[in-house]
């Protein structure tokens, strides 16, 4: 969705600005981004700053507002080579009602999700009243998981712009997320008859009928997105919680290994199989798919956590040992850890150190205080 965003506000027509810099003076990384934006020529642009020199060094921030702007390879490579000293730091700040969008665009090319979050909270301040702003906010604080942050702005989302599909699923899917059953279906049911020909309007609402605890309803709707558009992920993930909750072993493997061949990054898909797998006893192979999980989102204390246990409940004492241990140094606060470490260590026969680990945060504590 931001992408689409980001993409088409950048082809929005800007007006023309006067902003030649005097005869044989430096150009200025500004100025070099505003005759982009202007429409001059890459040659012309090129030329300029090869005759005068930068007044000072291009920084990735700049290179990033080019490459969004759609400089061509060759312009960024002499912006960057221009010979200046690199003491000057880009503070990029157009007078158009689209501008954070570059911001925006540079700090996702690099992955710098802070700033990006922080770029879109300071343009709520300056457009509180505009929904696309809200709604792209809205996407990055439900990326960020902030799920709470995120209801707020797309319920000012959908108020400000109620025929928006875009703003209505994903107020549903954050509605899903948040498990607020009612508010998710009936966003859902909104974006369903706003794009009833979107194969994404149905996998909104079989997220919606899951949570409803309507798995007839919700498998319609999956198998509705798969006759529109077969070639989403998020369907078969879907099929696959649905299969697994009827017990039907086979087709939920199928489901997710599905879901896996379309989108093999998202760490979710991997969690879900291995609980299948789990849930039939087949450790080996619940492991192999727990550890790939970990590895794409080691991050998540759940995940960490279920790969440990699957070690203890496949009685690989020495590897869950070394997974809680990993846990409590990331997130010591896990009251669940503990327990599970301890019974791990007294089932190797360390039974001493079991006892411990039960100490060892007030060992911590009173060294802290010392």
């Amino acid at each position: 969705m931001i992408t689409v965003v980001l993409f088409a506000a950048l082809a929005i027509p800007r007006q023309q600005v006067s902003t030649s810099p005097e005869t044989n003076a430096p150009v200025g990384p500004e100025q070099v981004l505003a005759w982009q934006l202007e429409g001059l020529t890459q040659e012309e642009i090129r030329e300029e700053v090869t005759r005068h020199g930068l007044t000072q060094c291009a920084d990735d921030r700049l290179l990033n507002a080019l490459s969004s702007a759609r400089a061509d390879a060759e312009t960024i490579r002499v912006v960057k080579q221009a010979k200046a000293p690199c003491t000057w730091k880009l503070g990029l700040r157009l007078p158009g009602p689209t501008d954070y969008l570059y911001e925006m665009a540079g700090a996702i090319s690099r992955g710098d999700r802070e700033t990006a979050l922080q770029t879109m909270q300071d343009e709520v301040g300056n457009q509180p009243r505009n929904p696309e702003v809200r709604l792209i906010y809205a996407y990055l604080l439900r990326s960020s998981e902030d799920w709470i942050m995120a209801y707020g702005e797309t319920t000012e989302a959908v108020a400000l712009s109620p025929q928006s599909p875009y703003a209505h699923a994903l107020r549903s899917t954050v509605c899903y997320h948040s498990r607020l059953p009612e508010c998710a279906l009936r966003e859902a049911m909104v974006f369903v008859k706003l794009r009833g020909e979107d194969a994404r309007a149905y996998i909104v609402l079989g997220n919606a009928r899951e949570i409803q605890g309507q798995d007839g309803e919700a498998l319609r709707a999956y198998m509705e997105a798969k006759q529109l558009h077969a070639g989403y992920a998020e369907i078969y993930a879907g099929l696959g919680r649905v299969y697994e909750r009827g017990g039907q072993f086979e087709k939920a493997v199928g489901a997710f290994d599905e879901a896996i061949r379309l989108d093999g990054n998202e760490a979710e898909y991997y969690g879900e199989l291995a609980q299948v797998y789990q849930a039939e006893g087949y450790m080996r192979q619940a492991i192999k798919n727990w550890k790939k999980a970990k590895e794409l989102a080691p991050e998540r204390a759940e995940l960490l956590l279920a790969l440990a246990n699957a070690y203890l409940a496949a009685e690989h004492y020495t590897e869950a040992i070394r997974e809680y241990r990993e846990l409590l140094e990331k997130a010591p606060e896990l009251d669940s850890v503990r327990p599970q470490l301890a019974k791990a260590l007294r089932a190797e026969g360390r039974a001493e150190e079991a006892d411990k680990v039960y100490r060892e945060p007030e060992e911590l504590n009173l060294t802290k205080e010392q």
